[in-house]
C-alpha cells in the first residue's frame, strides 16, 4: 500500500518494503559526485544543485529507510573524498530540506507546501548557525568585498587602464555595499536559503514533468500568494527602520518580507505567461526576459504587494457561465 494515502501512486513509485540495494547505492554515489565534481571543478558548479536529485528520486520511488541509507551513504562518500565539514554541509543544508519536499510529494502534500516545510527547516539551521557563528558568518559574506576594494585589486584596475576617478568610485560602491551587507548579512543567508530551496524544487519538477508528470499538482505554483498578515510585517519593519534600537532587525525583515513578495510577483507572471497562446519556449521566454530585467527584484516585489488588494490573476480567469435554474 502506497504511504500517499487515499492518493493514487504514480507510475514509478517504489515499494517501501522492497528497497532495492544498488538503487540505493547508486543514488549515494551519485549525489555524492554530484556534491564533490564542482570542488575540483569550479567551472561546473551548477552540478552541485543536482546532488539531492537522487536522494529525492529515491524516495518517491523507494522507502524512507533506503532514502536514509542512501543519503548516509553519499555523505559518507563525502566524508571520505573531502573532510567531515563538507560531510556535514551535505547532510543539513542540502539533502535535509530536499527530502523534505520529496516527503511531501510521497505523502500527497504538493511541492508547494514541501518548499514551504524546507525553507522552515533552513531557517531553523541558519537561525542556530547565526546564533553561535554569527562572527564567521558575516566574514564569509564580507572577505569578498574587503578583496574588491582592497590597495592590490585597485593596483590592478589602474594598471589595466582604468581611469583614478572610475578606480575611486569602485572603492566608494563596494565600500558602500559593504556598509549594507554588514547589517542585512542574515537576511542574505534567508533568502540564499530560500534560492537554494527553490532551485531544488525546480530541478525536481522540470524532472517529473518530463517523467513522471502524476506526482505534479497543476499550476500550484502560479497559484502562491501570501497571508494578508505578511503586508502587515511589511508595514511594520518599514516603519521601524526609522527606530535606531530595531533598524538592523527591521532591516531585515523587510528585506526578507520583500523577497517573498517577489516570488508573488514572480508566481503572478508565471500564470500570465502559461495563458499566452504560443508555444511553450515562448512563454519561458517571457519569464526570462522578465527575470533579466535590471528592475526585475523591484518591480516582482511591487507587483506581488499589491496582488493582496486587486488579485490580477482574476482578470484572466475565464468567466463563470450562469447555469440558471
Amino acid at each position: 500500500m502506497s504511504d500517499r494515502g487515499s492518493v493514487s501512486t504514480p507510475v514509478g513509485a517504489g515499494n517501501e518494503a522492497e528497497p532495492r540495494l544498488g538503487s540505493l547505492l547508486g543514488a549515494g554515489v551519485l549525489a555524492a559526485g554530484l556534491f564533490v565534481v564542482p570542488r575540483f571543478a569550479p567551472a561546473v558548479f551548477l552540478l552541485g544543485l543536482l546532488s539531492p536529485l537522487p536522494l529525492m528520486l529515491q524516495r518517491l520511488r523507494g522507502g524512507s529507510g533506503s532514502t536514509a541509507l542512501a543519503t548516509v551513504f553519499a555523505a559518507a562518500l563525502i566524508g571520505a573524498l573531502l573532510a567531515p565539514g563538507p560531510a556535514v554541509w551535505f547532510l543539513a543544508v542540502v539533502a535535509a530540506p530536499a527530502l523534505v519536499m520529496a516527503e511531501s510529494l510521497v505523502r500527497g502534500r504538493g511541492l508547494v507546501r514541501g518548499c514551504a516545510w524546507a525553507f522552515a527547516l533552513v531557517v531553523a539551521e541558519i537561525a542556530v548557525a547565526l546564533l553561535f557563528w554569527s562572527g564567521p558568518l558575516a566574514e564569509q559574506v564580507l572577505t569578498p568585498l574587503e578583496h574588491l576594494r582592497s590597495d592590490a585589486f585597485l593596483g590592478e584596475l589602474r594598471a589595466g587602464g582604468v581611469p583614478p576617478e572610475q578606480v575611486t568610485a569602485w572603492s566608494e560602491q563596494v565600500g558602500t555595499l559593504r556598509s549594507a551587507l554588514e547589517i542585512v548579512f542574515p537576511a542574505i543567508f534567508v533568502i540564499g536559503g530560500a534560492l537554494m530551496v527553490l532551485a531544488n524544487a525546480a530541478i525536481l519538477r522540470l524532472y517529473l514533468a518530463r517523467r513522471d508528470p502524476g506526482w505534479l499538482e497543476d499550476g500550484e505554483f502560479e497559484r502562491v500568494r501570501w497571508p494578508l498578515g505578511l503586508v502587515g510585517v511589511f508595514i511594520l519593519s518599514g516603519t521601524a527602520v526609522l527606530v535606531p534600537a530595531a533598524r538592523t532587525t527591521a532591516y531585515n525583515v523587510l528585506l526578507v518580507v520583500a523577497f517573498f513578495f517577489a516570488l508573488q510577483g514572480l508566481a503572478v507572471v508565471g500564470f500570465y505567461a502559461r495563458r499566452l497562446a504560443g508555444p511553450p519556449l515562448l512563454r519561458a521566454a517571457v519569464v526570462v526576459l522578465v527575470l533579466v530585467n535590471p528592475w526585475a527584484p523591484q518591480i516582482l516585489a511591487l507587483l506581488g504587494l499589491f496582488d493582496n488588494w486587486f488579485d490580477f490573476r482574476r482578470w484572466a480567469e475565464p468567466p463563470r457561465e450562469d447555469t440558471g435554474t
